[in-house]
């Protein structure tokens, strides 16, 4: 029986084993896709807030004064 099992097992391992490599394809792309869309988030969110600052700055001392400042650095 054991041997009999052992048998089945060698025949269809393979198979089995290309099947849960394709059923793993998508969950693979979907979490890949996921890390791509955060960092994607975190760069525009970080860009957008100083961005912001920038503006507030320039509502306070003026455009020509911030661009100064910025050339200067």
């Amino acid at each position: 029986m054991v041997r009999l099992i052992a048998v089945i097992a060698d025949r269809f391992g393979i198979q089995v084993a290309e099947k849960v490599a394709a059923q793993a394809v998508p969950a693979l792309g979907t979490a890949g896709g996921a890390l791509i869309n955060t960092l994607f988030i975190d760069h525009f969110q970080d860009v957008a807030r100083g961005h912001f600052i920038v503006r507030r700055l320039e509502r306070r001392y003026g455009k020509e004064a911030v661009h100064a400042v910025y050339m200067a650095l």
